[in-house]
This record gives C-alpha cells, structure tokens and sequence, in this order.
C-alpha cells in the first residue's frame, strides 16, 4: 500500500506539537492536578483496587464489593485502565498521565485526519496544529478523569464516518458505532450520540443503503454498551444502560440556575443528600449518593427533575439554550509559562538544567496559548461554519463537523454541564475555526500577489 508522504508527515508534526505542549503542561502542572476533583478520582481509584483485588470476574459478581450501588456512579472503562497501568513500573499517576498525553496527542492527529477527509489538507493542519497548542485540551489531558480519553474514539468514529461518506461500506459503520460504545464505558454523556449520528448517517448515504447502514452504526454502539447493560442487569438487577447520575445531575442542573429557590431543588451533592434524608427518615442517605437505595433514589430524582420541567417549560427552554451557548465558551485552563518552574534543581529556588533547554518551546507556546480565548475563537468557528455552509458541495463536511457539537448542544444541554464533559465538541470547533484561518490566509495572499502585480507594472 502507498503512502502519501506529505499527509503523514503533517500528522507526525501535529503530534508532536501536541506532545510537546501536553508536556510542558504536565512538567507544571503534576503536583496539583490531584487536587481536582479530588472526590471523583478517589472513586476511580478504589473502584481500580477492587478490580485488582478481585480480578475481572468480580465485575460480574453479585457478592463482589464492586456490586455496591455506589460503583455505577461512572462508567468502569477508567478504573479498568487505572488497574491496567497499576503494576507496570513508575509512579501511577505518571504512567495515566503520560498515557493520557499520548492518547490526546493522538486525538489531535485524528482530527487532522478527518478535516483532511472533509475539506483539505493545509485546513487540516491548521485545525490539528490549533487542538495541539489548545490550553484547554492539554490541561485536560493531565487531569486524573477519564474526559480526554474519551474523545479519541468519538474522533475515530467520526473519521470513520468521513471514510464512508465517500465509499459507504457497512463495517465502518459498524467500527463507528462500536468506538461511540467504548467513549460510553469511559463517560456516559455520549450514551445517544451513537443514535444521534445514525440520524446523520441517513441524511448522508442515498436512499437505497442508508437505513442499513444507520442500523450498522446502532448495532455496533448496541454490542459495546450492552455488555455493560447486561452486567447491570445481573448484578444489580436493574435495567441501568451505562451508569447512575443522570437524576443526581438534572438536579443539580436545575438547582443551578434557579437562584431564587423556587423549585426547592438542591444544586450540590451534599444538598441532594441532605433533603433525601430528611424526606425519607433515613439518616444513612446522608452519607452517600447511590450506596442505600441508590437506583430507587436516582429514578426518583429524574421524576422531580421531569416534573419541574413540565410544569416550567418556558422557563427550562431559556435554562437549555444558555447551557448550548455556554458550551462555545473557551474554558479558563492552565496555560503553559513563559518560565520553566522550579523543580529542584543544582541551585535552589530555581529550575534544573532540564527545565531550562524547555525556554525556547516555552517562548513559542506561551504567546500562542494566550491567543485561546472566546472572543477570538468563538468569530472564528462562525466564520468556519458559514464558509461552508455557503458552499453547497461542502455542506456534507459541514454536517459532519457539526454532528458532534450539535449531539451536545441538544443532549447535554439539557443537564448540569461543564467543560470537561464536553470536550470532544471542541475538536470540531477547532476545525471551523481552522476553515476560517484558511480562508482568511488565502485572502490576505491574493491581496498580497495582486499588490506585487500592481507594482511590477
């Protein structure tokens, strides 16, 4: 098979790029990244320990610790690689890092991929080379959470979408849905992103093929996640298709944004708890959320949930499209700085030797970063999404670029949100914003080749 050189020499310079700005992240950054999300990371980490004490098969044991209700608080794909990564060499949370970092800079590479697909190749460096220097991507890249993971095979599977826009063929669509499967064993917010991108996938395929081939794509997301489905049903007796927390976060949701208490709807876990335990006389919901009677008390946080949501559409509506918006904001992350830090070296108080020959990347990188806020990325993601929008021969890329984005905007929306549980919708950000840049670079060099012509006569 040829390769062509120039693609996979764009794809090598993107992950490098990213490699090495996820770096310089986690060089500054690997003392305090456990001081974030301290409470869910010692989840991911006990849950790690009973797989190691007990094996795999005391996943699937009734009589396991891991058949305690609090376990399906997330998804198990991350306590599954923390006790992959938990008996090889080095420190722990290193080796989760650096794998992370790895996969990310991956994450990158693939997103050149697919606008290569989509639209062209300089986009597509300019669109890889933005989620590589992106402070928000790399500082979510050393976090101890499972949120960058699983993007990677959100990506894959949109690349494989890509592939099969231009030569339909049934096994990409399976691999695409199965990918979407496996981003749900790490996060469940893409548990209907599988039925989501089916919708897609029958605007994109001719008439003839396309309900086979949106059902390829439901059936492979349909094998990953029903495994997971069918564990639940053994052990816990319950139809739980990822994982618990969709009550606990419509709450909490709510909570947020109703400031004057009106609905009487907690907005923090201790909250939710606390009134749980005064309502039903149970002094022990005090202490966890899922541990006693959890999958009794999440149903009935989604039906207090509904309920205000019926008896307040309008006012819901408005909470849903502030949400959407937010999520086109540029998260305040970590940037990488201009100075290396002090890590102990020769003279005290100030870097070693090392951390120094980081200067020069550091002088590129700093600036760069600075340059990822809203009002400059946001203009540039619109301006993305009208160039192509105006094209009609490109109007299948832009679905594509969208799909992701959109998938959040409509589902996620309508619960509590953060950055972090969105961040596979930036990837595609970072491509219309990259559709702009290009299309403003080739602008300037016509302006510039007509001024050297005007001058030469």
């Amino acid at each position: 098979m040829r390769i062509n050189r120039k693609p996979a020499a764009f794809a090598l310079a993107v992950v490098a790029v990213a490699l090495c700005v996820r770096l310089l992240t986690w060089q500054e950054t690997r003392l305090e990244v456990g001081k974030v999300q301290t409470v869910v990371t010692a989840g991911y980490r006990r849950d790690a320990r009973l797989l190691l004490d007990g094996g795999v098969r005391s996943f699937f044991s009734r009589a396991s610790p891991l058949a305690n209700p609090d376990s399906l608080g997330h998804p198990p794909g991350y306590p599954f690689l923390l006790a992959l990564l938990a008996n090889t060499v080095g420190d722990a949370d290193a080796r989760v890092q650096l794998f992370q970092i790895a996969c990310d800079a991956l994450a990158c590479a693939l997103l050149f991929l697919v606008v290569a697909e989509l639209v062209n190749l300089s986009t597509a460096l300019v669109a890889g080379l933005l989620a590589a220097v992106s402070p928000q991507l790399a500082w979510n890249s050393v976090l101890l959470l499972p949120d960058s993971l699983s993007a990677l095979p959100v990506l894959l599977a949109v690349y494989c979408l890509a592939l099969s826009a231009k030569r339909p063929r049934v096994a990409l669509l399976i691999a695409a849905g199965a990918l979407v499967g496996v981003s749900c064993w790490l996060r469940a917010n893409a548990l209907l992103l599988a039925p989501f991108l089916a919708v897609f996938a029958l605007l994109l395929f001719e008439r003839a093929r396309r309900l086979r081939l949106a059902a390829s794509l439901l059936a492979g997301a349909l094998v990953v996640v029903g495994v997971l489905t069918l564990r639940n049903a053994v052990v816990f007796r319950h139809f739980v298709p990822v994982s618990l927390g969709a009550g606990q976060t419509l709450l909490e949701g709510i909570g947020d944004y109703d400031t004057a208490g009106r609905f009487g709807v907690p907005s923090t876990d201790d909250e939710i708890m606390r009134q749980e335990a005064e309502a039903a006389r149970r002094p022990d919901y005090n202490d966890t959320l899922l541990g006693a009677d959890g999958i009794a008390r999440e149903r009935l946080r989604l039906r207090c949930g509904f309920a205000v949501i019926r008896s307040h559409p309008f006012w819901f509506a408005s909470v849903v499209l502030q949400r959407a918006a937010s999520m086109l904001r540029m998260e305040r992350a970590r940037r990488v700085s201009i100075s290396p830090p002090d890590d102990g070296g020769d003279t005290p108080g100030a870097p070693s030797s090392f951390s120094r020959l980081t200067l020069p990347a550091r002088a590129v990188v700093a600036p760069l970063q600075r340059l990822f806020i809203t009002a400059l990325v946001l203009p540039l993601v619109l301006g993305g999404f009208l160039i192509l929008a105006r094209e009609p021969r490109r109007r299948r890329a832009l679905a594509l670029l969208c799909a992701v984005p959109a998938y959040y905007f409509c589902v996620q929306s309508i619960f509590h949100t953060e950055y972090r549980y969105t961040l596979a919708a930036n990837y595609f950000y970072f491509a219309l914003a990259a559709v702009a840049l290009t299309a403003i670079g080739a602008a300037l060099s016509r302006l510039a080749r007509a001024r050297a012509t005007r001058a030469g006569t």
